[in-house]
């Protein structure tokens, strides 16, 4: 009953105000003419000093004739979540605006309850500047950004900004040395057993050449985010993309899902991480060690010896930021490995819409709110939105200038003048340090020009090892992925400890299969029955009834 009543009186307002506010056309700005205030509730950044004297909210009253009167939440989640949560129990009034990361079934939740309204027939027939976005610069993904904004009652509750990083979703790469390579008279290896040739010869040969045959680490990684070693050669192999920093995904083949982590091709990919290890070409330090142990490593004074051959992890944090440590110069990328059966795949992260900005039932403009959200996917309001003002934290492009290749055959759009700002890691009340309903599609986003790292080694580490890299792994994957498929309650509920058990299961073999604490021919029959009993015929059930239902 509450539920109806909520959505009742929401319809109500909606009729009663279509007429009292006149709003302009899909396209054009301002909305209005006259002036009018709605409500937003926002998450607070620590680094935002000041909604209300803060020129992107003063520039969004500007261009859409709209003033928002923010109000924030707490910084942390679970707190913030809980704000709002306890403002819906209370039937306290809500926001006209709401901006918060919500999971799936919380966004469900609130939006099937009544509480947050559906935006399908906005996105349908008023989503003027969102649909420019898409079609300019990611028509290809536009289906599929829709599928992964509609929870599973068939509702889009949340705007669907599109905002993502080309170079975060496919991070996962190896760098070598390529001084080392030259001391010993190798090419950089292309194909897994090259790599273990040039890494059994950085191990014997005295590669850095400081007389110590035993300090060279051929191989190295680390635990945190995009250090996997496992992940980078097991796609030597098959495509392997169960891993916390890839959504922990299932493989697709003709729409059916599988597991990778029981076939024969994960089993031989097992057995040549286990060879390299036991033969001290790759560091169990990999598989325990910090972002920041291994930067130790790498970032040691320039008067000592280089001691790693071979590393996975994102070169700009494990060199530092200040562009001192000169051995940096002495990597260089190399692409995904080729395997034995000619397997080259680089797991990727699907970008998917970030759907966390919600018209609440209570908001009795519902379409202007709407159709601000939808004024700032305008491409230079978003561009400010996600860098600061145009003009002085970022400009437009001359036609042809580029810094740095992240997609093939991509022209720069847009660039950071030489004496630009930095609100986005400085504290500031010029941006609101979120992307909630901005759009910045992968390939708008690899528009970035300028010079915004200066001459030297920092600038080698982050153009030469970092953006000349991606286009090595970007499109190295299936063109089929199942990630963050979006579940309804019931399957969250069979399968939640299901798929906890088998992350941590799956993670843990391989280490001791590598590491040898578990033989990985003598062992593996029961790591299979082992997998069965945890349940994971249920869960790929239960995930393909998922993908069916987005899919097919």
């Amino acid at each position: 009953m509450k539920k109806f009543l909520v959505t009742l009186l929401a319809l109500i307002m909606l009729a009663s105000n279509a007429f009292a506010l006149e709003i302009a056309a899909p396209g054009t700005l301002p909305l209005v003419d006259e002036p009018v205030q709605l409500t937003m509730m926002i998450q607070k950044h620590a680094m935002v000093t000041d909604y209300t004297d803060n020129y992107l909210t003063k520039l969004i009253k500007e261009v859409t004739g709209v003033e928002l009167v923010i109000e924030t939440l707490p910084t942390d989640g679970s707190e913030a979540k809980q704000k709002f949560s306890l403002m819906v129990a209370g039937g306290q009034k809500l926001p006209d605006i709401l901006v918060l990361s919500l999971n799936d079934t919380e966004k469900l939740d609130y939006g099937s309850s009544g509480y947050f309204l559906p935006m399908n027939d906005w996105l349908e027939n008023d989503a003027y500047y969102w649909n420019l976005a898409m079609d300019t610069y990611a028509a290809d993904e536009k289906e599929l950004v829709l599928k992964y904004a509609t929870s599973a009652d068939g509702n889009i509750y949340g705007y669907p900004s599109y905002y993502s990083d080309p170079g975060d979703n496919s991070a996962l790469g190896m760098w070598i040395n390529k001084t080392w390579c030259d001391n010993l008279g190798l090419e950089i290896p292309t194909t897994t057993e090259e790599l273990y040739n040039v890494l059994k010869a950085f191990k014997e040969n005295d590669a850095n050449g400081n007389g110590d045959v035993n300090d060279e680490i051929p191989l190295i990684g680390h635990a945190g985010w995009m250090g996997d070693v496992r992940t980078q050669l097991m796609n030597a192999f098959i495509y392997d993309a169960w891993s916390g920093d890839f959504g922990w995904q299932l493989n697709v083949n003709d729409g059916i899902l599988s597991a990778p982590f029981v076939t024969e091709e994960w089993h031989e990919g097992l057995r040549y991480l286990a060879k390299l290890y036991a033969e001290g070409l790759l560091s169990p330090l990999s598989f325990s060690q910090s972002q920041n142990e291994l930067k130790a490593i790498l970032s040691a004074p320039n008067d000592q010896a280089t001691l790693v051959g071979a590393f996975v992890g994102h070169p700009s944090p494990l060199f530092g930021s200040d562009g001192s440590v000169d051995r940096v110069q002495e990597y260089v990328a190399v692409p995904a490995m080729v395997g034995p059966e000619g397997v080259q795949w680089s797991p990727y992260k699907l970008a998917k819409p970030t759907c966390k900005t919600y018209i609440t039932a209570d908001c009795e403009n519902p379409e202007l709110a709407f159709r601000v959200l939808d004024a700032i996917a305008r491409e230079d309001l978003s561009l400010t939105m996600r860098y600061g003002e145009q003009n002085i934290d970022w400009e437009y492009t001359t036609e042809g200038e580029i810094r740095h290749k992240y997609l093939e055959g991509f022209t720069a759009i847009y660039g950071q003048p030489a004496t630009s700002r930095t609100p986005w890691t400085t504290e500031n009340a010029i941006i609101w340090n979120d992307n909630s309903f901005n759009m910045l599609p992968p390939k708008l986003f690899a528009g970035l020009a300028g010079e915004p790292y200066p001459e030297g080694n920092r600038r080698y580490q982050m153009d030469t090892l970092w953006y000349s890299s991606v286009p090595l792994r970007h499109s190295k994957h299936p063109e089929n992925l199942a990630f963050g498929l979006i579940k309804t309650q019931d399957e969250i509920d069979l399968v939640a400890d299901i798929e906890t058990s088998l992350q941590s299961y799956v993670n843990e073999a391989m280490s001791n299969f590598i590491l040898g604490n578990k033989n990985v021919e003598t062992d593996w029959d029961a790591y299979l029955t082992e997998l069965n009993a945890i349940g994971l015929d249920v869960y790929v059930e239960t995930m393909q009834g998922a993908y069916d239902r987005m899919f097919k």
